[in-house]
C-alpha cells in the first residue's frame, strides 16, 4: 500500500526534511512524502532532488486571502505552525490519497511505521501524546498530543476535525507569541469526535521531554524502549552555533543516548548537507544558534538579550542540561 507522508520547513530546516525522508526510505515500503516548502529557496532546492517519492509543493500554492491574512498577523513560526492542518486539506483536496500523515520535519525513523498504522486501523484520526517524563510535563501549556504523528482518513471525519484544527490554528498572533492553541485544542478531539485513535506504541513519538522514565537499549542495532523499537525521534530543539557545535535539546539526557540516538542523527544531517551541496555548492542555510558570550563580554554588554541569554546556558550547566557538543565527537570513531 502506498502511504502519504507531509512535512513542512523552510530552508533552514531543509538538512531535517532530507534526513525525514531518507530515514522514510530506509525503513518503510512505498510512500511518498508531501513537503510543504515555507520559501523559494527549499522549494527549489526540493525540485532538484527529483525523486517519484518526493512531491515539492510551495507555499504560494497554499495562500488565499484569507491565508494571507492570517500569515500578516502571525510570527513565521506561528504560520508554520497554522500550516500544518492546511497542508493536510490541500492534500486531500488535489491529490487522490486515501489517507495523509503529518510528520514533523525534525523527526527520524528508526523502524517501519506500518505498526503505527495497524494501531490506527480503521479510526479516521491519528494522535500521539507528549508521554512526558514525570519532571518535565508541559500538559498545561503544550497540551496532551504532539503533532507529529497526525494521520487523516479521506471521510467526513478527519475533514470535520481538520477544519476545527485550522480555526483553532487561524487564532494565532504575534501579541501572544507563547501561545500554543494549535497544540491545546488537539486536547478536546477524543472527547469531540469519533474516529480518533490514541496511538499507544510506546516507540511512537520518543522525544527528550519523555526519553527520561523508559528503558532504553539496543537490540540488534535497533534502538529500543520499553522493550520495543522506536518507531521516531523527534529531535525538538536541535541545532548548531555558529562555530559548528551541535545544540542538542534543552533536557538531561544520558551518555547512552547521546552517543546512539543523537550520534545516528547529527551523522544523518551530515548526509543530508552531502546530497543537499552535491546539488548546489552554495547551499549553506541551516538551524544556527548564536554563540555565547564569555562572562566578560556578557558583562560589557548592554544588551539585555546576552545577559539573558549567559544566564539562561549557565542555568541549563547547574541543571545538568548543558547538551552542546563539538562537531568531532560525533565523527571520532570513524
Amino acid at each position: 500500500m502506498m502511504r502519504a507522508y507531509c512535512t513542512i520547513f523552510d530552508k533552514n530546516y531543509l538538512y531535517q526534511g532530507v534526513a525525514l525522508y531518507n530515514s522514510l526510505k530506509r525503513c518503510t515500503g512505498n510512500f511518498k512524502l508531501y513537503t510543504l516548502c515555507m520559501d523559494s529557496i527549499s522549494c527549489s532546492m526540493m525540485m532538484k532532488m527529483e525523486s517519484a517519492s518526493l512531491v515539492p509543493i510551495c507555499i504560494d500554492e497554499l495562500i488565499t486571502p484569507e491565508i494571507s491574512a492570517v500569515r500578516g498577523r502571525t510570527t513565521h513560526g506561528q504560520f508554520c505552525w497554522v500550516c500544518q492542518p492546511l497542508i493536510c486539506e490541500f492534500i486531500l483536496d488535489n491529490y487522490e490519497d486515501e489517507m495523509v500523515t503529518y510528520l514533523e520535519a525534525d523527526s527520524l525513523f528508526f523502524y517501519d511505521p506500518e505498526v503505527l498504522f495497524w494501531e490506527l486501523g480503521e479510526k479516521s484520526v491519528s494522535l500521539v501524546p507528549h508521554n512526558y517524563s514525570p519532571h518535565f510535563d508541559l500538559t498545561a501549556h503544550a497540551g496532551r498530543f504532539c503533532v507529529q504523528f497526525n494521520a487523516f482518513r479521506r471521510d467526513d471525519v478527519a475533514r470535520e476535525i481538520l477544519e476545527y484544527w485550522k480555526l483553532n490554528c487561524f487564532k494565532y498572533t504575534k501579541e501572544k507569541p507563547f501561545d500554543t492553541i494549535g497544540q491545546t485544542c488537539l486536547n478536546d478531539l477524543p472527547d469531540r469526535f469519533d474516529g480518533v485513535k490514541i496511538i499507544e506504541h510506546p516507540g511512537a513519538g520518543v522525544a527528550p521531554w519523555n526519553i527520561q522514565h523508559v528503558k532504553f537499549e539496543i537490540r540488534d542495532s535497533v534502538p529500543c524502549v520499553d522493550g520495543v523499537p522506536i518507531v521516531f525521534y523527534h529531535y525538538h530543539q536541535y541545532g548548531r552555533y555558529e562555530d559548528g557545535s551541535h545544540e542538542l535539546c534543552d533536557y538531561p539526557i544520558s551518555k547512552q543516548i547521546i552517543d546512539s540516538i543523537y550520534k545516528t542523527y547529527i551523522r544523518e544531517i551530515a548526509e543530508a548537507e552531502r546530497i543537499v551541496r552535491s546539488l548546489d555548492p552554495t547551499f549553506s542555510y541551516r538551524r544556527t544558534y548564536k554563540n555565547n558570550k564569555t562572562f566578560r563580554e556578557t558583562i560589557k554588554s548592554t544588551n539585555l538579550k546576552d545577559i539573558y541569554e549567559y544566564l539562561r546556558v549557565l542555568r541549563r550547566k547547574i541543571r545538568g542540561r548543558f547538551n552542546v557538543f563539538p562537531d568531532e565527537y560525533f565523527f571520532n570513531d570513524l
